[in-house]
Parts: C-alpha cells; sequence; structure tokens
C-alpha cells in the first residue's frame, strides 16, 4: 500500500504539470526568510520528473525567495486538493538555477511580462498602474529546480485517516504514522 501511495503523489504532480485545472497546479513554496522566519508563496508547478523527483517553478531572479533560497537551498512544499481532502507535504532542496532562454522564448507572450518588470517584485508603487516592463531581452527570468528529500502523505478520511511519511535517505521506502 505504501508504494500505491507514493505512486499516486506522483500520478498528480504528472497531472499537474499537463492540467491547469488540477489542485496540485497552483501550491505553497516556504522558505526561511533572511531574518530566520518562514516566509510563505504561491507558485505554479511547471515541470515535474517522476523519476529524479524533481520540481521546476519560474520565478524573477530578483524575487525574494531567490535570495532566501540562496542562504538557505532547504524549502518545503504544501499541496493541497480540498475535494479528496489530501495534502502532500514535500521537503526539497533547491539544486539547480536556470536562465536558459530557450526555456523562456518557449513561455506564452502573455507570461513573459511576469519576469519583466523594471523595479523588483516587491518593490513599492503608488498604484498599480506604475508597474512598467521592459521587454528588450529575456528579462528576469530564472526557472528553479528542487530534488524532494522528504514526502509527508496526510488523507482526511472515514473511518480512519491515512499519514506515510517517504524519504530519500531510505530510498523512499515508506512507513505509516499516526495521524
Amino acid at each position: 500500500m505504501l508504494v500505491s501511495l507514493l505512486n499516486e503523489c506522483k500520478d498528480h504532480w504528472i497531472k499537474a504539470k499537463h492540467n491547469k485545472k488540477h489542485p496540485f497546479r497552483f501550491f505553497t513554496l516556504a522558505t526561511v526568510a533572511l531574518d530566520g522566519r518562514p516566509h510563505l508563496r504561491t507558485v505554479v508547478l511547471r515541470n515535474f520528473d517522476s523519476n529524479a523527483l524533481q520540481f521546476s517553478i519560474y520565478t524573477d531572479l530578483r524575487s525574494r525567495k531567490v535570495n532566501e533560497l540562496e542562504q538557505d537551498a532547504r524549502a518545503q512544499f504544501l499541496f493541497y486538493d480540498a475535494r479528496r481532502m489530501l495534502q502532500i507535504v514535500v521537503g526539497v532542496r533547491l539544486v539547480e538555477s536556470n536562465t536558459d532562454s530557450s526555456i523562456y522564448n518557449a513561455i506564452p507572450e502573455q507570461s513573459k511580462k511576469d519576469y519583466t518588470t523594471k523595479m523588483s517584485p516587491g518593490s513599492q508603487i503608488s498604484s498599480p498602474e506604475k508597474v512598467q516592463y521592459d521587454f528588450s531581452d529575456k528579462g528576469h527570468f530564472l526557472q528553479l529546480v528542487f530534488k524532494a528529500e522528504t514526502i509527508e502523505y496526510l488523507r482526511l478520511k472515514r473511518p480512519n485517516h491515512l499519514r506515510a511519511f517517504f524519504s530519500l535517505k531510505k530510498n523512499w521506502e515508506g512507513s505509516f504514522l499516526v495521524p
């Protein structure tokens, strides 16, 4: 049964990569802020390698998460499906930062503006209309690739909730946990 739970996780991530309406398409990324506090934000799953258990997201290279990950490459992902009452927490480590132009060029034109603001993400502006863009090159696009180190699966159901833990250190051999 443990193998099937891990495979279920992988299947959801594969589906989320291709299906924009899958609940795991958007997920929470937690990093350690420079002051030591947790910092959370919603990101988009852009790629998933089920063999290497690697996840990719896109970001602006000037964003706070990039600085935080440079200081501490460890992070966590929180995936939640309210309909299935399924929560998956993945402990990850940043393994690659990539500014590859071919990835950026493959992004739909309307999405490229997310990486081309003249000011850094989080900069204060007087109104939303004051955001300015510079489309002269690939902007500040960055692909971040994370490798899973732990996976914690929790499904709320009756008569019993189901919780399991998987670890890279134990070659992804799982164990059940008390929910």
